[in-house]
């Protein structure tokens, strides 16, 4: 049976994707499924070239190398078009999809942590919409960071994801601070119209993890 890969993309940056990410990992781990979670592109490393997101990603699973989970890194916190060109180089696309395909191969669930939104560029022609693309077969879980403009830039990415013909399978209203809780039913509600109604809704008050449920 084919691996089911989970791409999960986010309204914005620091919406919450890799605390999601790692907590469904933490779920589906300790229910006894083989799962494996990626984030194959980061931007931003420390004095020590680490990244906070691999390394919250690596502790949930009990991993330590990153290179276990992630194909490229970069130190400049900024667009990976940017960071890579920082450091004279790019993203081969084609690279990191087979990647992606070739590190889900063993397991039951594969998630793969995006960058940023679907309009992020990766390279200078490449977007992370077209990274989703290039993986027709992904379930899609989209993380809402619920703030003063979250639901004009939930509508729109569920607008981008409709030109994709594409549509989440899960959405997640997350607060990534104590003061942002609330927020989730405002933009949970003004949102709720324009979902497929097939979509589940998750609401992640600050600190909460993530139910996946059946």
């Amino acid at each position: 049976m084919a691996s089911k890969r989970v791409f999960i993309s986010a309204t914005d940056t620091e919406a919450g994707k890799t605390w999601v990410t790692a907590s469904a990992i933490r779920a589906l781990l300790k229910e006894g499924n083989r799962a494996i979670a990626l984030k194959p592109v980061a931007c931003g490393l420390d004095d020590h070239g680490r990244n906070e997101d691999i390394d919250a990603l690596l502790a949930a699973q009990g991993l330590t190398d990153p290179d276990q989970i992630s194909l490229y890194r970069y130190a400049l916190p900024a667009a990976p078009s940017q960071a890579a060109a920082a450091e004279g180089a790019t993203i081969d696309a084609d690279k990191l999809v087979e990647w992606c395909e070739s590190q889900s191969a063993d397991v039951d669930t594969c998630l793969i942590e995006g960058v940023g939104g679907l309009m992020v560029p990766i390279t200078d022609s490449w977007l992370v919409s077209g990274w989703v693309e290039a993986m027709p077969d992904a379930e899609i879980w989209l993380v809402v960071g619920c703030k003063l403009g979250a639901i004009n830039q939930t509508l729109l990415t569920l607008e981008k994801l409709k030109q994709m013909g594409r549509t989440p399978s899960r959405i997640f209203f997350n607060a990534t601070k104590a003061e942002q809780n609330d927020w989730l039913n405002p933009t949970l509600r003004s949102v709720k119209p324009f979902l497929n109604k097939h979509c589940e809704v998750h609401t992640l008050k600050f600190t909460e993890e993530v139910a996946l449920g059946s």
